[in-house]
Formats: structure tokens, sequence, C-alpha cells
């Protein structure tokens, strides 16, 4: 009976040291994960295919547990020795919202745009007609226009203007790309100097393009933080421009003022004078 009695003690002692062992390492545990660090977050909502800046973020202690993987942890990390930007957003980033490795994406003049594509688009290159580029930077947002002729169902020939596309991420002006320094005329050597580069889905390249191949392409800068998408009807130019063939003779009868009906006599006699050409 001794026996089972010492027997006894010995398996509880081993128990109670198991015990003790076991919930040493749960508490080490627990205290490691509740341990403070820190971690590079938003201070603002970060819209995708900015330019980070350093007054976009700050460094915020959190318990370890809360740290996601491939966060960043150092402030400095983000940007170059003298403080200059290097990441852009390729998502869009909210505040208070860790700043992730796969949520940004490092550049220069160097990478081009491939590493600078969102999730789900691509890359096309634009040319617009007769437009100057200089006053549109990379990382800005485009609408933009076709002007398109073609024959209506009267056989008539009509002008139109339609919407191709909106809120378009521009990735690349010329040989500029987003986060790149501004090259010139005479150091840019890639014959792109006209166009531009976007951000597109699949299906805005398929408007684009057979934009492009049937009229002119039109770009409208959107003002900072505008994202709406707008329903927007095609306009013909027969809506907005009257044939003056056709203003009735008795029309004159019913202008308000000599300046009307003298305006009136210059346009007929100006669309006379295109006939008897």
């Amino acid at each position: 009976m001794k026996k089972s009695i010492i027997v006894a003690l010995v398996c509880a002692a081993v128990s109670t040291g198991l015990a003790y062992l076991f919930l040493s390492d749960l508490e080490i545990k627990y205290k490691t994960m509740a341990e403070p660090v820190k971690v590079v977050v938003a201070c603002q909502r970060i819209p995708q295919g900015v330019l980070i800046r350093s007054d976009m973020l700050v460094e915020k202690t959190v318990p370890k547990e809360y740290i996601q993987p491939k966060a960043f942890q150092d402030l400095r990390k983000l940007f170059t020795e003298d403080g200059s930007a290097v990441y852009i957003s390729l998502n869009t980033i909210e505040e208070n919202e860790q700043i992730l490795s796969t949520k940004v994406s490092k550049t220069n003049q160097d990478t081009g745009v491939s590493n600078l594509i969102p999730e789900g688009k691509k890359a096309l290159s634009v040319s617009f007609d007769c437009e100057s580029l200089d006053i549109l930077t990379p990382g800005g947002r485009i609408d933009i226009f076709a002007i398109v002729e073609y024959i209506d169902n009267g056989k008539e020939t009509q002008d139109a203007v339609f919407s191709v596309a909106q809120n378009i991420l521009v990735l690349a002006v010329g040989g500029n790309c987003i986060g790149s320094a501004k090259k010139s005329e005479q150091d840019d050597d890639s014959n792109n100097l006209n166009s531009i580069t976007v951000a597109v889905s699949v299906e805005e390249i398929q408007r684009i393009l057979i934009a492009c191949q049937k009229g002119s392409l039109k770009y409208v800068i959107r003002p900072v933080g505008d994202l709406e998408i707008s329903n927007i009807e095609p306009l013909k130019l027969s809506a907005i421009v009257k044939d003056i063939s056709k203003i009735s003779p008795n029309y004159d009868k019913s202008l308000k003022t000599t300046n009307e009906r003298e305006i009136l006599e210059i346009i007929n006699r100006y669309a006379n004078m295109n006939k008897r050409k």
C-alpha cells in the first residue's frame, strides 16, 4: 500500500510539473503576443495610385498579435534617406489601416509601369489628338471622351461625343511614370511624348480602342478626390447646332429686337453665299 501511495505521489508531482510548464509556456506566449510593438498606419485615406508622402503615415503602437503579415513597422523604410517618397498605393488604403507591402509598390525611373498596375487592371498607352500633356501628371485621374462621325437611321452624317471611360488612373505621361523624377523632352527617349499610359479594365480597353479607331479621343482631368461615375448620355451635334437652311422665312417676325433680325439676316446671307459656291 505504501508503494501505491508513493507511485500516486510521484504521478501527482509529475502532473503538477507538466501543468506548471504548460501554464508557464502559455503565459510566455500570451505575454509575447501582447507585447507592444510599432506598426506604420495611414493617418488619412490614401487613394489608389497616389505617391505616398510622410504626412500620410504615422507609427502606432499595438499589441504584437494585431500586426498583420507583411506590415511595415518602421516608417523610415518607406522613404529614402533624405525623406523622398518612393512608394505608391496599389489599392485604396483607409485611415488607420496598416501599410502592407502587398498594397504598395516601390517605383523609380527604371521600374516602368509593370509593378504599378492595380489589381484587376491592365496598362494601355493612349494617344490623344492635338492635346498638350504638360498639365497632366502621373497619378492623376481622367475621363476619356470620343468624337465620332457616323450615319444615323435617316442616312445623314452625324457627329457625336460620348463618354468612353471614367475615373481612369494615369500611370505614366510620356516616359514619366508615377513616382519617377520628371524627364525633359531631350532626356525622354520613349517615343511616347504624346501618349499617356492608363490603368483600365478589359472592357474599358475595348471601348477605348474602337473609339480611337473610329474617331478622335479627348481627356478631361478630374479634381483630386472626385471618384464619381456618372451616367453620361451621348450628345449629337444636331442637338446643339440647328440647320439654318431649315429656318422658316417668317421666323424673323417673332424676333424681339433689331439686333436679332440683323444677326439672322447675316446668317442667311452667309448660307446663300455658300450655296452659290
